[in-house]
């Protein structure tokens, strides 16, 4: 999720979800190799829509042999031997052959025997969504590509007439380099693969007319609208269902409701394919529509739920008043935690695994750390506008999740119910100052979070145990009820609530008081202030001009007896 100009920035981790799964392993395992005689040809063939056909020709030349190639994770593949015969076979996990999991592949190990000295075999499989397509743009994202080592591989790309590649952009994915496209014509593309684990990333230009939309409502409120190109509403309508079923849960825990929230997918750049899993724009003050990676469809089932939750998430945090511009650590952290924890409980295995990856790299972070000072990476200014140097997206994201995940711990509840709490004790105060989200956070808890904020790096103040907590709430609460056309008292009564904030900072319990409760004189007087400043006001303009009414107007004398005679 992305706030404003930020990228999601939030997301890094989500790639992970789409490779990275645990398998059972099996133990069978074929001995034999395939000779550099072996040759795997991948032919992809793309239609208007992005639906692709996927045909994987196998041939050797040599007189018996063994060999594996990855085949989908489903019974949606049909494998032809064409010469020769296949004299075993067996379907694996992919990491008895590659020393890694990919959830949506199995491997094919098969032993084979030549006829007239050739072996073949081709294996099609189908995908409907090889090619995300929002015009005028198109990028085509292959399925993994994975075949024994010592095999050659090449693979080719068809796509539909009126597309057209980007000569720049059309790249094979290796684990170890990226590199580009053998041969680029205008509407295909031909690859020599020098890895056999690899992805091929193609980015289309698309000249036909605008695309074809549908405006979705969601069902059982009207809060939603998803404006979607008409091949995705299937995937819009998924997502409604989803903001239909969360939406009651989550007024109630934010203690807030949403007005005319829009939602879209969007086709991300060509080099953050998977790393921007979505955004919010923030732009203004104001938080913007609800954007959603189009690519994570294809991604584990939950992936597109969590991103959906998590960008919602921050629409609702908005609303309660606390802006990312204060506190982008805690938007995001409340954001992934909150979405990944709801989407889990519905049973989503792309959520569980999320968590996994969000855990594991909380504890990667705090080892290299070398403790859980996120003062470190400068977590606490952190905002859409403002990336500490030298630190990657990555680690603030995971830094916001430990740091929101673990603070319901120290209350010893649910995190539900922690927050839940917290957002009604701030409903109707502001809340733009961390030693004030830290007392509420606090009485939130029934306990001090402030020692446990300073241990993980934060620089905040105590006022939970301070005898000033009560009037913080009441001047926060006070000034929040005014309205903002009564100035210049509102800012007034504001100026002087963050004086008494600094104040009680630096411990200062008196002043606080004084500079508190005049806050809150100000504010409960602001409209009569207000009304008073506006009548003494009219009542100067009017004393003003009555005065130059009743100035007397300066004498005219008569012209000089010259000018009045007639000339001559």
């Amino acid at each position: 999720m992305k706030l404003g100009n930020l990228k999601s920035r939030f997301f890094q981790m989500l790639p992970l979800i789409i490779i990275v799964v645990s398998f059972t392993s099996g133990s069978f395992v074929f001995n034999g190799k395939a000779s550099p005689t072996s040759t795997y040809y991948y032919r992809f063939t793309v239609d208007r829509e992005g639906f692709t056909n996927v045909k994987i020709n196998f041939n050797s030349t040599d007189t018996q042999g063994a060999s594996w190639v990855f085949v989908p994770n489903s019974a949606d593949w049909v494998n032809t031997t064409l010469s020769g015969q296949v004299a075993e076979y067996k379907i694996t996990g992919t990491k008895e052959v590659a020393d890694a999991d990919y959830h949506f592949y199995r491997a094919l190990q098969f032993k084979f025997k030549s006829t007239g000295g050739l072996f073949s075999m081709n294996i099609v499989f189908n995908m409907s969504t090889g090619a995300l397509i929002i015009e005028p743009r198109g990028i085509f994202y292959s399925p993994q590509i994975g075949f024994q080592s010592d095999s050659a591989g090449k693979a080719e790309v068809f796509f539909y007439s009126g597309f057209k590649v980007n000569s720049n952009k059309a790249i094979a994915i290796g684990a170890t380099a990226n590199y580009p496209a053998t041969q680029v014509l205008s509407n295909r593309v031909v690859f020599n693969l020098s890895e056999n684990i690899v992805r091929i990333q193609v980015e289309l230009s698309i000249s036909s007319a605008a695309p074809e939309l549908t405006t979705l409502k969601s069902s059982d409120n009207k809060t939603f609208t998803f404006k979607s190109v008409t091949r995705y509403q299937t995937y819009a309508q998924s997502v409604l269902k989803l903001y239909d079923r969360i939406y009651k849960n989550f007024t109630r825990l934010f203690n807030v409701t949403l007005d005319n929230v829009v939602v879209q997918f969007f086709l991300p750049d060509f080099d953050a394919l998977l790393t921007v899993g979505g955004f919010v724009p923030f732009t203004g003050g104001q938080l913007g529509e609800i954007n959603i990676n189009i690519v994570f469809i294809r991604a584990v089932n939950g992936t597109v739920e969590v991103i959906a939750t998590h960008e919602l998430v921050h629409r609702f945090i908005g609303k309660t008043g606390i802006s990312p511009v204060d506190f982008l650590w805690f938007h995001e952290g409340i954001a992934q935690y909150l979405s990944v924890i709801y989407v889990m409980s519905l049973g989503y295995e792309g959520a569980k695994q999320e968590k996994n990856n969000l855990e594991n790299g909380a504890t990667q972070l705090i080892q290299n750390l070398d403790g859980e000072n996120f003062g470190s990476i400068s977590l606490q200014d952190w905002n859409p506008s403002y990336q500490p140097p030298g630190v990657d997206s990555t680690s603030l994201y995971i830094a916001s999740h430990y740091v929101v995940s673990r603070l319901p711990e120290i209350a010893h509840r649910e995190g539900f119910d922690y927050y839940s709490r917290f957002f009604k004790l701030i409903h109707g105060v502001k809340v733009d100052d961390i030693n004030v989200l830290a007392l509420f956070l606090s009485m939130a808890a029934n306990a001090s979070v402030a020692l446990t904020l300073k241990r993980w790096g934060f620089t905040v103040a105590d006022l939970y145990n301070s005898p000033v907590s009560e009037m913080i709430q009441e001047a926060g609460k006070a000034i929040e009820e005014v309205n903002p056309v009564f100035q210049p008292y509102r800012s007034l009564a504001e100026y002087f609530y963050q004086q008494g904030l600094v104040s009680a900072e630096q411990g200062d319990w008196e002043r606080t008081k004084s500079l508190l409760q005049l806050a809150v004189t100000i504010a409960n007087l602001a409209p009569l202030l207000t009304f008073l400043t506006i009548i003494a006001m009219l009542a100067l303009l009017v004393y003003i001009l009555a005065r130059r009414s009743k100035r007397p107007r300066p004498m005219v004398p008569p012209p000089p007896p010259e000018i009045l005679q007639p000339a001559a």
